[in-house]
């Protein structure tokens, strides 16, 4: 049978499907890398302007007075410090290639989703000579901002970092940061914004990505034709000649008794890679095959030796040593489990308590850290005890997490009391088994709430407000 013959008898010749795969994988390659570029170049212009915007409006910031400018908010009018302002703020206007530079306070979100300036920074010309559309403190919009813009105000003086999103206007589409301006109490009165024109930015993007696009196409084809002829050579028609001396091979040995006549003989396959070895090793095949049946049975023995080692190594990993108890690496992974839980079912409802064990320090002080040791792994006993169906976890030197669902969920009223009760009744003569302890309780509410990370906080300072009062009453007794 002719080498030619061979290859016909198939419906999909080798030559022909690495050719098929090596175009659709430089077609597929190609297009991610135009799409990874694009958004690459994108996020790396927007992770600058973000940086900048940031570091602006904490700048600013530091220069307002918040107690005088809330006055004037309130008041309406213009105070020493509030002009003084202003005209920073137009210096920063000057300085910086920014478009907008002013403070704002919403409203409401009804039918014209009203906000009021409180400071507007203008450039030279607009302040001094066309000051026509000057905005001044008190003035309150009626078209400016939509509705969704007005919400977003509210949203961010909840927060306390910066914000960013994009604003479209029939002018410009602006990126936009915003910082909450608050008093020296920490109430938000107003939101600080800077806005970055980005329109002309996003038509150079897309230039910038269409000519990247065509190199990266163009390389693609270089590499596809360089590609092709190189398997020809290498892979293809030595394969085609290893198969011919296999199949001449296979009707030789057919009912054939002469050992002599068993002897495969190789094509002259010159290749230097794996199809020369190839051809080699099928002459060994007989004799070796008892030696690769070994082998992989020790390869697979080996493999499941170190899956076993890696799943002991992962079980460690995240198990507290002192008490017992999963680790903050474990809480981590449970968290971020529990998030996806929350997004997924929308009435999956879930707690946190937040526990911590009052004077480990002055235990430690006082008698060594053995003894606070044993102090931990009281608490920690009497914590799985009585929210026996949580999870504990142990994310600090005496702080204790559990994540509370179901029965526990039901009962933590009665559970709290029952675990402040089992604190106060160790009694025994050594000091530092007479542990004290306080906990916080919360639930997560979807309302307020972004993650479960929002929950803890308010468990967290619940009890800190427990364990402010414990000490306080410690230190009157």
């Amino acid at each position: 049978m002719e080498t030619h013959d061979v290859q016909r008898s198939y419906k999909k010749p080798l030559g022909r499907s690495i050719a098929i795969g090596c175009i659709l994988f430089t077609a597929i390659l190609c297009l991610a890398l135009i799409v990874l570029n694009y958004y690459s170049q994108r996020d790396s212009l927007y992770e600058h302007y973000e940086s900048e915007i940031t570091d602006l409006l904490h700048y600013v910031e530091r220069h307002v007075d918040g107690d005088d400018l809330r006055r004037c908010v309130e008041t309406l009018e213009e105070s020493e410090k509030y002009r003084e302002t202003l005209r920073f703020m137009d210096q920063i206007m000057n300085e910086f290639s920014i478009h907008y530079l002013y403070a704002v306070k919403p409203l409401n979100l009804d039918g014209t989703a009203n906000v009021m300036s409180v400071l507007s920074a203008e450039d030279d010309y607009n302040r001094y000579e066309d000051t026509e559309g000057n905005l001044y403190l008190g003035w309150i919009s009626d078209d400016e901002f939509d509705a969704e813009t007005v919400q977003t105000f509210f949203d961010i003086m909840e927060q306390d970092d910066v914000s960013f999103f994009v604003e479209v206007t029939e002018w410009s589409t602006d990126y936009t940061g915003a910082l909450a301006l608050r008093d020296s109490k920490g109430e938000a009165y107003a939101v600080l914004c800077v806005d970055v024109d980005i329109t002309t930015l996003r038509d150079e993007l897309r230039s910038q990505a269409l000519r990247n696009a065509a190199v990266i196409v163009c390389l693609g084809v270089l590499y596809t034709i360089s590609f092709l002829l190189w398997t020809k050579a290498n892979i293809t028609e030595p394969v085609m000649l290893l198969e011919q001396g296999v199949v001449d091979y296979a009707g030789r040995s057919h009912g054939q008794r002469d050992v002599e006549a068993l002897k495969f003989e190789a094509p002259d396959i010159k290749t230097d890679n794996e199809v020369e070895s190839l051809s080699r090793a099928i002459t060994q095949m007989t004799e070796n095959m008892q030696d690769y049946v070994s082998e992989i049975l020790s390869a697979e023995e080996k493999s499941r030796n170190m899956k076993q080692l890696a799943d002991k190594m992962s079980e460690l990993a995240i198990i507290d040593s002192l008490t017992g108890v999963r680790n903050k690496t474990a809480y981590n992974r449970e968290a971020e489990k529990l998030q996806q839980e929350l997004t997924e079912s929308p009435d999956l409802r879930v707690g946190v308590a937040m526990i911590d064990l009052n004077f480990l320090k002055r235990i430690n002080d006082n008698f060594g850290h053995e003894k606070g040791d044993i102090a931990l792994k009281t608490l920690t006993g009497i914590t799985c005890n009585v929210f026996r169906h949580s999870p504990v976890f142990r994310v600090g030197g005496d702080e204790f997490i559990v994540i509370l669902r179901g029965q526990d969920l039901e009962n933590i009223d009665a559970l709290r009391a029952d675990f402040l009760s089992q604190v106060s009744e160790v009694y025994t003569p050594e000091p530092w088994k007479q542990i004290s302890a306080a906990i916080g309780v919360a639930f997560y509410d979807r309302e307020r709430d972004s993650g479960i990370e929002d929950a803890l906080k308010r468990a967290d300072q619940e009890m800190y407000e427990m364990k402010k009062a414990m000490k306080a009453l410690r230190e009157d007794e």
